[in-house]
């Protein structure tokens, strides 16, 4: 199975012409994967980093179809890459779920993740054969346990770290012991450790592990302006992505 590192952005964090100049560089350094976001008006799982930034570029009143454009951008510069997209379930509702669904099929889209996904724009859209990226918190809820092994083996996983000020489960304090726990259940699909990826030794762990990658954003996005850390840690993430 390959390892791969998916690199998450937000299409206007701070700019949408920052994010695609630096989605460029990402790509010059061998990124071959984003998860890409576009600014919510409740972005609940985000870190206060992503949150301000978010509700920076709101103010401006730049509309989602100024952010469609510029993943369909991304798009265009970059045929190859692997796109996944990432939006909370209000920004589904303000562009309008067919809409979102036709702008899927149009970039190549490989999965759709929405936090707070409502039932019904969650099943429309796995209608239409987009695969939706399952999420599992670190708290180890059994309904979503069972949405992930319902995915079945072609399926993206999100197994999710802790945050500060959380508890883990007694017994399940570390990823590994998360990510053989849900293995022993029944999940089949490729698991992608998200949340708290900093170093290289982590994400090692992560494929030693048997894990398929992680979702790496914020520890690189924070350094977009301090380019003699970004690009030596971003190449140590990149030298764990390999194809074997």
């Amino acid at each position: 199975m390959s390892f791969s590192v998916i690199y998450y952005v937000c299409i206007a964090c701070p700019t949408v012409e920052r994010t695609l100049e630096m989605v460029d560089r990402y790509v010059a350094h061998g990124a071959k994967a984003f998860q890409i976001d576009m600014p919510s008006k409740d972005p609940f799982s985000e870190t206060d980093f992503v949150k301000e930034m978010m509700k920076n570029t709101l103010s401006e009143g730049v509309g989602y179809d100024t952010y469609m454009d510029g993943i369909r951008e991304i798009r265009r510069r970059h045929p190859e890459l692997e796109l996944h997209v990432v939006v909370y379930n209000d920004v589904v509702d303000a562009i309008g779920v067919e809409k979102f669904i036709a702008f899927g099929k149009e970039i190549g889209v490989r999965s759709f993740m929405i936090p707070g996904a409502s039932l019904e724009n969650f099943e429309r859209i796995e209608s239409e054969g987009i695969k939706i990226f399952r999420s599992i918190p670190h708290e180890l809820p059994e309904a979503r346990i069972q949405l992930a092994i319902a995915g079945g083996e072609n399926s993206f996983i999100s197994l999710r770290n802790k945050k500060p000020g959380e508890h883990d489960v007694p017994g399940y304090e570390t990823w590994p012991k998360k990510f053989a726990y849900i293995r022993q259940r029944g999940v089949k699909g490729r698991v992608y450790s998200v949340f708290g990826i900093r170093t290289y030794e982590q994400l090692l762990e992560v494929r030693q592990t048997g894990g398929a990658g992680a979702i790496i954003g914020n520890v690189l996005m924070r350094l977009w302006d301090d380019e003699e850390k970004l690009w030596p840690l971003m190449e140590s993430f990149q030298s764990l992505a390999e194809t074997n």
